[in-house]
């Protein structure tokens, strides 16, 4: 039986065209790694949101954070989304959210995980679109996922088809009212996650998406620690042309990604 998700709220906050401008270019449908050692990295659209403590972040009580909204072509597309989380309660609370990037609801929203409302703990997915100005989705129950404990939330967004997968393990997919994303003549989403009830919390740990057709590796960003990140392949025409321009996003892409510039 579907499940009734809470009402959304849009996410908004005035930025300036410039910075509006900066955010656009460093999400861009690259790919994304967020540890959260020392801040949010690019969920920086955030409320009420403590410093991350260990690696991780907790968000309680009434909390969000979101990459920016600034229009369809902002935040991600077709791709790998990886959200490694905690939930806990048994109420709706907590969620980890696909958000329209036009910032307008109801829309296509992606829900990779939710709390049911019936006091089971129960956790599930949603992909929401509209239905001629009123909110419309389909669920998924994550059957025998608990809460309390960390799990890799993952749903791949392709041609005509959204899945769902909790530490690996298929849960469910869709094949009918899957948009398009802006690269391929429909809009982006952006990524999130909130909580807003003050009997549930949920803790994030990573935050990652890999576009389609991409791979993520490991690579090396000190001497304690790895993280998975997806590095951009280098353009070269067969010719031994080299384009630049291709070689400028890889490195920004891994920038953001890692902290650090490198090819």
């Amino acid at each position: 039986m579907p499940h009734k998700p809470i009402r959304r709220q849009r996410w908004r906050r005035v930025v300036s065209r410039d910075k509006a401008t900066e955010w656009k270019i460093s999400m861009s449908n690259n790919a994304v790694t967020n540890t959260l050692d020392k801040d949010l990295g690019s969920l920086g659209n955030a409320w009420n949101v403590p410093a991350p403590v260990n690696g991780a972040v907790t968000l309680s009580g009434s909390s969000s954070m979101m990459e920016w909204a600034t229009g369809p072509d902002a935040g991600h597309g077709y791709g790998t989304y990886t959200v490694t989380a905690k939930v806990d309660g048994n109420q709706p609370g907590p969620a980890v959210i696909l958000w329209p990037g036009d910032n307008q609801w109801p829309g296509q929203e992606f829900n990779m995980v939710e709390i049911t409302p019936d006091g089971s703990g129960r956790q599930y997915g949603t992909v929401h679109w509209n239905n001629n100005g009123s909110d419309a989705y389909q669920t998924v129950v994550y059957d025998g996922v608990s809460s309390g404990q960390f799990h890799d939330y993952t749903m791949v967004w392709e041609p005509g088809k959204i899945s769902f997968k909790v530490d690996n393990t298929e849960m469910g997919s869709f094949t009918e009212n899957i948009p398009a994303d802006f690269n391929n003549g429909g809009m982006n989403n952006t990524i999130g996650v909130l909580n807003n009830n003050p009997s549930t919390s949920i803790t994030v740990s990573n935050i990652q998406f890999t576009p389609l057709g991409e791979q993520a590796v490991s690579v090396v960003t000190s001497a304690a620690a790895q993280v998975d990140v997806a590095v951009t392949s280098i353009a070269v025409a067969d010719t031994g042309y080299v384009d630049w321009d291709a070689l400028a996003a890889t490195a920004t892409a891994n920038f953001e990604a890692t902290g650090q510039w490198f090819l």
